[in-house]
C-alpha cells in the first residue's frame, strides 16, 4: 500500500521546483526528487547547447538536494522526448502550424513519467513547480484543475491536456504564491543565488530559434514558395512555410512600403499571406483534439472566457459543440492572431473546463 506520506517532485534544478520540495517537506511530507534526461547532445548543434544547459541545471540539482536533505533519483528519457515531443513538434512547424511543444509534454512525458513512477514505487502523490492549484470538489467527485494565484505566473494554460488519474494525485505547493514569495522564501533557506534565473521558453531550443533546429535536423530543404497579399498578387519568395507564424512581421525579407504581418498560412499550396495588422483580427474558429479535465465535455452552447496563447489575457466567447468532438468558438470581440497549432483553454472564472488545438481556418 503507499505510503500516503511520500511525494515525488519533479526537479530541474530551477528556483520554482526547488521550493516546491521544500515547502512539501515542511508540510511534513517525505520527498523524494527526480531529474529528467531529456536533451540529447548527438541530434543537433542546437540540442548539444540545450544539452549543455541541462548538465549545468543537473549540478544546480545536486547542490539543491543536498541543501534540502532530500533523496534524488534520475531517469533518461531522452530517446521518448525526442521521437515524441521534438520531432512532432518539427513536423507541425512544416504543416504550416505553431505547435506548443510544453503543452504535450507535460501530458505524454513529465507528468506521465512522474505518474507512472510514482504507481511503480507505491508513492501516492506526485508534485512539480507549477504556479497552479489542483483541488478535490467533493460535490462534484473529481480534482480540478484551476488557475495559480499569481495572475502573471499562472500555469495552468500548459496542463489543460492532463487526465483526472493524474489530477488526483498531484499536490500544487506553489498555487497560492506569487513569483516574488517564491524568491524571498528561497533566499531564506539559502538556496543558491545560481537557481533563481527564469527557464526560458522552449528548453530544447537555445534562445528560442526554432529555425536552426529545424534545418540543423531536417535531412532535406524545405521547399519554397510564394509570398501573396490578401488579394492573391505575388509579393516574392518565401523560405519554407515552417519559417512563418501568424502575426510575425520581422525576418520575412520583403521591402514593403508599410508595416506588414504574417495573416495566414496555407499549406495546400505553400504559400504565405502578408496583409495589414487589421486582417490579423478574427472572431470565429474551431478546435480539435479537446480535453476536459475538469469537467464533462461540452454538449450545448456555453458562455466562457477563453484564452489562446499563454501570454494573452483571456476574452468571452460562446462554445458551440460540433460533430466528432470539435467544438466552434465564437469570441464577442475579434481577436488578434488566432494562431493555428497553438491551443485554445476555457475558463469559468479561474477552473480549467477544457481546451483544444487551433485547427486552420
Amino acid at each position: 500500500m503507499a505510503n500516503s506520506n511520500c511525494v515525488l517532485v519533479a526537479m530541474s534544478g530551477g528556483i520554482d521546483s526547488s521550493v516546491a520540495a521544500y515547502l512539501l517537506k515542511e508540510q511534513g511530507f517525505q520527498v523524494t526528487g527526480i531529474y529528467f534526461h531529456l536533451i540529447d547532445d548527438r541530434d543537433s548543434s542546437e540540442l548539444s547547447e540545450a544539452f549543455n544547459d541541462y548538465l549545468s541545471n543537473k549540478q544546480k540539482l545536486k547542490s539543491v538536494a543536498q541543501k534540502l536533505s532530500i533523496p534524488l533519483l534520475e531517469a533518461d528519457y531522452k530517446k521518448d522526448f525526442f521521437k515524441i515531443i521534438i520531432l512532432d513538434f518539427i513536423e507541425k512547424y512544416k504543416k504550416g502550424l505553431t505547435p506548443n511543444p510544453c503543452i504535450f509534454c507535460n501530458e505524454k512525458i513529465k507528468f506521465q513519467l512522474l505518474y507512472n513512477f510514482a504507481l511503480k514505487e507505491k508513492i501516492k502523490y506526485i508534485s512539480t513547480g507549477h504556479y497552479v492549484r489542483v483541488e478535490k470538489e467533493e460535490a462534484m467527485g473529481r480534482y480540478i484543475l484551476k488557475r495559480g494565484t499569481d495572475v502573471k505566473k499562472d500555469q495552468s494554460y500548459f496542463l489543460y491536456r492532463l487526465k483526472q488519474a493524474v489530477l488526483s494525485k498531484c499536490l500544487s505547493p506553489l498555487g497560492d504564491l506569487k513569483k516574488e514569495d517564491t524568491r524571498k522564501i528561497a533566499q531564506k533557506i539559502g538556496l543558491p543565488n545560481s537557481i533563481a534565473h527564469e527557464s526560458q521558453e522552449i528548453c530544447f531550443i537555445p534562445e528560442n530559434n526554432y529555425r536552426k533546429l529545424i534545418s540543423s535536423l531536417e535531412k532535406t530543404k524545405e521547399e519554397s514558395g510564394y509570398f501573396l497579399d490578401s488579394n492573391g498578387n505575388i509579393l516574392g519568395r518565401h523560405k519554407g512555410i515552417s519559417c512563418y507564424t501568424i502575426g510575425q512581421r520581422k525576418k520575412t525579407g520583403l521591402s514593403l512600403n508599410s508595416r506588414k504581418y504574417v495573416t495566414k498560412i496555407i499549406p495546400e499550396n505553400n504559400t504565405v499571406i502578408i496583409g495589414d495588422e487589421h486582417e490579423l483580427y478574427h472572431q470565429e474558429f474551431e478546435v480539435t483534439d479537446v480535453h476536459y479535465p475538469s469537467c464533462d465535455s461540452i454538449s450545448q452552447p456555453a458562455k466562457l472566457l477563453v484564452q489562446i496563447r499563454y501570454n494573452t489575457p483571456p476574452a468571452m466567447a460562446t462554445i458551440f459543440p460540433l460533430d466528432e468532438g470539435k467544438l466552434k468558438i465564437i469570441f464577442d470581440k475579434p481577436q488578434r492572431a488566432i494562431t493555428p497549432g497553438q491551443s485554445a483553454v476555457f475558463y469559468q472564472a479561474d477552473m480549467v473546463i477544457g481546451g483544444g488545438i487551433i485547427e486552420q481556418f
